[in-house]
């Protein structure tokens, strides 16, 4: 995607977020004076339409209220800039003070814009969704083994007995995946990862598939623990039984804006405290 001057932006504010307001009225105050047309919400998740004709958004929040924009970015194919607020935020890579600082460079058309895939995932309803994040299948908390069984093609890949299991997109490698000990893996990797949740075994541990994988997760025979079905922490609607649940890497891709130099290793080293 070829950068150009940004002269329509959004900004998207989680108002449960201490601060956040001041530093969106601040970034709103910076653009205004170069010229830019601003949009601001303070709605979250955003209503359908609010990226419509604009050039980029500004997500001022957190990783959770910038994956509040998936759909809405994927459909208007419009970049999506995140501001933190705490330290862990991987997606949302500006402190307020970066972003007033990084700002007006930006709005100059000094930026990058960074693909990351997405997965896609479809239940036995037809329900399809997207993730930038992770899919999540989980027991619903009834102190159950769930028994699952996971296939690729018509390869059979294991069966588990765990809490569940996590599918992730290399971006989400930093999200659920890392907490439940999987691998860190580079955003522009092409690869699907799969980590149990407390398997119930030693020698469970994360399988990282070829990008262009198919997957298939169900339910050993036999077993009826309630599941839950989430894609960036948002439940899928409906019954819980809703597997078998197909997961793939989407066509599409989320437009992520980032600063001329971006360094995805300095991020780590920042967030993870690594020396």
């Amino acid at each position: 995607m070829p950068v150009k001057p940004l002269t329509k932006i959004a900004i998207a504010a989680n108002a449960d977020k201490d601060g956040a307001r001041e530093v969106a009225e601040a970034i709103e105050r910076i653009a205004r004076e170069v010229g830019s047309e601003v949009r601001t919400t303070f709605r979250h998740p955003v209503e359908e339409g609010f990226l419509e004709d604009r050039d980029a958004c500004f997500v001022i929040g957190g990783d959770g209220t910038l994956l509040g924009m998936l759909d809405e970015a994927v459909a208007r194919r419009v970049p999506v800039a995140g501001v933190r607020h705490g330290q862990l935020g991987f997606l949302a890579t500006f402190s307020p003070e970066e972003a007033r600082e990084a700002f007006p460079p930006i709005l100059e058309g000094k930026y990058g814009v960074a693909q990351r895939a997405l997965l896609a995932c479809r239940d036995a309803n037809g329900q399809e969704r997207l993730a930038l994040n992770d899919i999540v299948i989980n027991s619903d908390g009834q102190a159950r083994l769930a028994r699952l069984v996971v296939r690729t093609g018509n390869d059979l890949v294991a069966e588990y007995s765990c809490d569940g299991l996590i599918f992730s997109t290399p971006t989400g490698s930093t999200a659920y995946n890392l907490s439940a000990g999987g691998p860190i893996v580079h955003p522009q990797a092409d690869v699907v990862l799969m980590t149990p949740i407390c398997p119930h075994t030693l020698t469970s541990r994360s399988v990282v598939f070829d990008g262009k994988a198919r997957l298939w997760v169900d339910r050993v025979p036999g077993d009826s623990t309630s599941l839950s079905v989430a894609t960036d922490g948002r439940e899928l609607s409906g019954e819980s039984t809703r597997l078998p649940l197909e997961i793939w890497v989407s066509d599409q891709t989320f437009p992520l804006l980032q600063e001329e130099g971006h360094s995805h290793f300095k991020v780590l080293r920042n967030r993870l405290k690594w020396g």
